[in-house]
């Protein structure tokens, strides 16, 4: 038993022996399994770290909506002041008081300057000014173009802001002009003056109607206002409607006799202008905005009404425009560019239209 013990141990140191010798000068040997943890260092510490990582923490929206309250806020503060420029290029006919919807000036073009600025007096009222001045050349029954300019009327405007919550505001507008805009309803004895007349209806209708307070000759106009304006981040949404009242303070009427109807002129006028509009900046570096804005205008009462002796239907009073803008924030400096275009009704049927440029300066 001894000696086969003996016999056994040999073989098996033997064996053990053959297969080191083996694994040396013969085949491959067995590489151990590598798992998906190396021993590097180096790694180690990079696992760890991403271990210990922690989510950004993101503020509750009612505390967001705070914080972009007092952006806004904070940068009333800093610039409580503003001036602007406006011009306003207008293309087509101004539709006017007559049978039928083809009653209108001739092809005018025209370019409104407008100047202004603002003032806050504290960051929920504001007060503003207005003024605009307008040249151009119309196409005379004749053929013969003929030039004129015309001052507008200067308005003095305000605006109070109720604070609904951090991101929504309730602004109430009031205002009232200086009947100074210039023009009279007298073609036979002043031919100049109506040209002046058909100039500020020209730049009237190139603002889609939105505007009457600025350019009624010899009016004496009030506004009264309301709307609700929304602005959270990169967004910003509007709505407003507002009425303007024109009061007559001068000028006379004297057209051609119409056997076919009767013109008024009206002691006082009235408009409601309705709008709504979005806008997105979509780039932030630079500052740059895309938006679109809309408004219903309803002549109610026009300051010349014609009325037909043979029953004709009137034109409409509703006129639908659009104007989509682009535009930039540069610091103080905010400029934009506008297309303004109407759907529909008698600015449609006259095929009027603008080119509006704007630039903000802030103080």
């Amino acid at each position: 038993m001894r000696a086969s013990r003996r016999i056994a141990l040999i073989l098996l140191i033997f064996t053990g022996q053959a297969f080191a010798a083996k694994g040396k000068h013969g085949a491959v040997e067995k590489q151990p399994a590598q798992s998906m943890n190396s021993n590097d260092p180096a790694e180690t510490e990079a696992s760890e770290k991403k271990a210990a990582a922690q989510k950004p923490v993101t503020a509750p929206p009612a505390e967001q909506m705070a914080a972009h309250a007092g952006e806004v806020a904070q940068a009333r503060t800093s610039h409580p002041m503003g001036v602007f420029g406006n011009l306003l290029f207008g293309f087509g006919k101004a539709p006017e008081a007559g049978p039928g919807t083809s009653q209108a000036t001739g092809k005018t073009t025209s370019v409104t300057f407008m100047v202004g600025g603002h003032y806050d007096l504290n960051p929920d009222l504001t007060l503003g000014l207005r003024l605009p001045w307008t040249v151009g050349s119309a196409t005379q029954r004749d053929g013969l173009n003929a030039s004129s300019q015309a001052l507008g009327a200067p308005v003095l405007m305000g605006e109070y802001r109720v604070t609904v919550n951090p991101v929504l505001r309730v602004p109430i507008d009031f205002g009232l002009g200086i009947p100074l805009a210039r023009g009279d309803y007298n073609p036979v004895t002043d031919p100049s003056a109506y040209r002046q007349t058909q100039l500020n209806e020209m730049a009237d209708a190139a603002s889609g109607y939105r505007d009457p307070e600025l350019f009624g000759p010899k009016r004496f106009p009030i506004i009264l206002g309301v709307g609700v304006d929304y602005e959270r981040g990169a967004l910003a949404a509007h709505g407003a409607t507002k009425f303007v009242l024109g009061f007559k303070a001068g000028g006379s009427l004297h057209f051609p006799t119409d056997p076919a109807g009767n013109y008024e002129q009206k002691s006082v006028t009235l408009r409601n202008v309705t709008s709504a509009g979005i806008g997105y900046q979509f780039l932030d570096r630079p500052k740059l905005f895309g938006a679109l804005d809309s408004w219903v205008a309803v002549n109610a009462v026009n300051a010349v009404e014609y009325s037909s002796n043979e029953a004709a239907s009137a034109p409409s009073r509703l006129q639908v425009v659009f104007e989509p803008r682009i535009g930039a924030h540069l610091g103080r400096l905010s400029p934009s560019l506008g297309y303004i275009f109407a759907i529909g009704g008698r600015l449609a049927d006259t095929g009027t239209s603008g080119l509006e440029l704007h630039c903000d300066l802030a103080f």
